[in-house]
């Protein structure tokens, strides 16, 4: 799999657009060990999440007055006055190395003007999930702000999203209770039940009729993934926070598998022309595409459009791995956001691999991103990480379903937003950086998903529009 592959060869495959990494090394946390303060720890974490020990101390003065007088007594007694927090009469103490956390609350205590003394006790945020692959999430998904939005909105079954790719492996531990099903289609039947198109589509539908040599034609429902790129992508999106594995972008949302590319991860524009109208008849907000090609087809720029205007679906699409100037399509069309990759190690900085162009809206993180795979495809699409079917890869294929599922945490919190409005407030809210060697990388900024869901809109005075 080379990217988008050549220009002839788009006439008649759309490539998907991953650029694949090897796997790392999972991180970790440090191990949690209690303050032992008097009251023992408080944790707002979810089971699982190490907090780091208590090493300060906080201090409470019975009144502003003699907040200076006991500062003075702890630091002629080897305290650090780490803060002061006048409006509490508060102060943060770290004790000398050969004082522990126990015996300087017994000390500080009994210091005359002092309320009460106890250990600056540990927290963490409290959507913090307890999957074992979360603290690799981590890396990424907490530059983007990720966790801090999730206080707001992880996302509503309600809410349907549309990913439009190699097919999705329905069994997947992480993506049970996540797809998307047809109760209007009685499943094996070879009727279509509903008279939407589409047999058998309990599940979503395929359109892969010209198939790579030696993969097999999907059709109606046949919406399983031989390849592991739209499983990938879908755990981004939506894997479910549940202890196990990883956890997705918006982990309550409903996802509709539409396969559109073959075992080799090869289709064409007009099966991804039908795979979007698909979509959005079938009442998804947003559809991910995390392919590809590099000339204009007349076909899929009506699909967009037919979508856009009469549906009111927001495409969310990659900009393609070519390291140069030049955004694929559907990326580059009016009206789809188009989503470039940032560097995993230098947020700011381009992913070398990321197109560029003024049709860019924003960047998320493409590096080292975890996705779920099918177990047939360990080591065939990526080698799997220890101990289950996930594994680690880059691309602006990885980078634009973060934002995806950001699109859905907004549609699942404010349902009325429109597609044109969602997509203004994911670039206003977007994290400007800087233009490093290419202006044109990043469009206006990568995202900041706790903004994007902060963000209010007011009415101005008479004759004057404002947000």
């Amino acid at each position: 799999m080379d990217g988008f592959g050549s220009n002839a060869r788009w006439y008649a495959r759309l490539a998907i657009v991953a650029v694949l990494a090897a796997v790392a090394l999972t991180l970790t946390r440090p191990a949690y060990t209690s303050g032992g303060g008097p009251s023992g720890s408080l944790a707002l974490s979810s089971p699982g999440i190490p907090l780091r020990p208590a090493s300060t101390v906080v201090v409470r003065t019975k009144s502003s007055a003699d907040l200076d007088r006991v500062a003075a007594y702890a630091e002629a007694h080897g305290f650090s006055v780490n803060q002061r927090a006048p409006a509490l009469s508060a102060l943060r103490l770290v004790p000398p190395d050969s004082v522990g956390v126990d015996a300087a609350i017994a000390q500080l205590a009994a210091v005359d003007g002092v309320a009460y003394a106890e250990p600056a006790y540990a927290m963490t945020r409290a959507d913090a999930p307890a999957d074992p692959l979360y603290s690799r999430e981590a890396t990424y998904l907490d530059v983007e702000r990720a966790p801090d939005a999730w206080g707001i909105e992880t996302g509503k079954a309600s809410t349907l999203v549309a990913v439009l790719d190699t097919g999705i492996d329905l069994s997947h531990p992480d993506l049970q209770g996540r797809i998307w099903t047809n109760h209007r289609e009685i499943a094996g039947n070879g009727i279509d039940d509903d008279g939407n198109g589409c047999i058998d589509d309990v599940h979503g539908c395929a359109f892969v009729s010209d198939p790579s040599p030696g993969c097999p034609a999907a059709l109606d429902g046949n919406v399983g993934d031989d390849l592991g790129h739209g499983t990938f992508v879908t755990g981004i999106i939506a894997a479910n926070a549940n202890s196990t594995g990883m956890v997705g972008v918006a982990r309550g949302v409903t996802v509709l598998p539409v396969k559109v590319l073959d075992c080799d991860g090869a289709g064409d524009s007009l099966a991804v022309a039908q795979g979007i109208l698909y979509a959005a008849k079938a009442g998804a907000r947003v559809v991910n595409i995390s392919l590809g090609g590099p000339a204009d087809s007349a076909i899929l720029r009506e699909a967009v459009r037919i979508a856009h205007d009469d549906y009111g679906v927001l495409v969310v699409a990659a900009s393609g791995n070519t390291g140069a100037v030049g955004v694929a399509y559907p990326a580059r069309y009016p009206n789809v956001l188009a989503v470039g990759a940032a560097s995993g190690v230098e947020p700011d900085k381009r992913a070398t691999f990321s197109a560029t162009g003024p049709e860019i809206d924003v960047v998320a993180i493409g590096q080292d991103i975890v996705g779920t795979v099918p177990k047939s495809s360990c080591g065939v699409f990526l080698p799997c990480l220890p101990g289950g079917p996930y594994a680690v890869g880059d691309g602006t294929s990885f980078a634009a379903p973060q934002v995806t599922g950001l699109v859905a945490l907004m549609l699942s919190h404010t349902p009325t937003l429109k597609a044109d409005s969602l997509l203004g407030i994911v670039k206003a809210t977007a994290d400007a950086v800087p233009p490093g060697d290419r202006p044109d990388w990043a469009g206006a900024g990568r995202i900041d998903m706790l903004q994007a869901l902060e963000r209010r809109f007011r009415l101005g005075a008479p004759g004057v529009a404002r947000n």
